[in-house]
């Protein structure tokens, strides 16, 4: 290699993970700045033209062996944690715990996991504030409780965003700076809502649900390593 080119590589090693760390930075501070999700995500919109080639597939879907999701919702001002999902896969039992901190779709408050035992998956709950053989505890085989098994599970990483409505082709891609940020319109239980992702290179990091007109009314999960 000759002494141009190992110039342009030692500029390039410094400066592309630099632009990375920008455009990051730049994205939060525009947050702590008053600007919204929705602000920015109309900017973008706006701003830059979407690339057709752009496949929001790979934000879908997370091969982490061990994750986090938090759920949020509320507005630009105020969000509210309503649930937590983990999922830890290393070794060879699988485990998902869902804690929610209200009622939520059909589920009461409370934490929900999912493990396998004796050659079985099991569903487990107890109350909040108390534990898995405390007062209140229920142990069911995942066969005999199939909708409590599926409600828990829909809020991994993975069978939310399938659900999202982002699957159908209709995801508008954009990039800056190896930032990347996809768009669509779903109805979610007959309402319409604008949906967006974002996150770096190929990594998933935050996925937003508003209902337009409501004032940055918005649901929010946030995946974890």
């Amino acid at each position: 290699m000759n002494e141009k080119r190992k110039i342009i590589f030692k500029e390039a090693l410094f400066t592309v993970p630099f632009l990375l760390i920008a455009a990051v930075v730049t994205l939060l501070f525009m947050f702590k700045a008053g600007r919204s999700a929705y602000d920015i995500e109309q900017t973008v919109k706006t701003n830059l033209r979407s690339e057709p080639s752009a496949d929001v597939t790979p934000f879908l879907k997370t091969d982490a062996k061990s994750y986090t999701v938090d759920y949020y919702y509320g507005d630009d001002s105020d969000s509210v944690l309503y649930a937590e999902f983990s999922y830890e896969g290393k070794g060879d039992d699988p485990k998902s715990v869902l804690t929610l901190y209200e009622t939520r779709d059909g589920l009461d408050a409370g934490v929900y996991s999912v493990m396998w035992f004796m050659n079985d998956q099991w569903v487990t709950y107890w109350p909040l504030n108390s534990s898995a053989d405390g007062e209140g505890s229920e142990k069911y085989p995942a066969s005999e409780v199939p909708l409590m098994y599926n409600l828990v599970t829909s809020y991994s990483w993975d069978s939310a965003m399938l659900s999202s409505g982002a699957a159908d082709g209709a995801a508008k891609g954009y990039t800056m700076l190896g930032v990347k940020l996809f768009t669509w319109d779903a109805s979610d239980k007959g309402i319409m809502r604008e949906n967006f992702i974002w996150g770096v290179g190929g990594n998933p990091l935050e996925y937003y649900s508003y209902i337009p007109g409501t004032q940055g009314e918005y649901k929010k999960a946030v995946l974890g390593r």
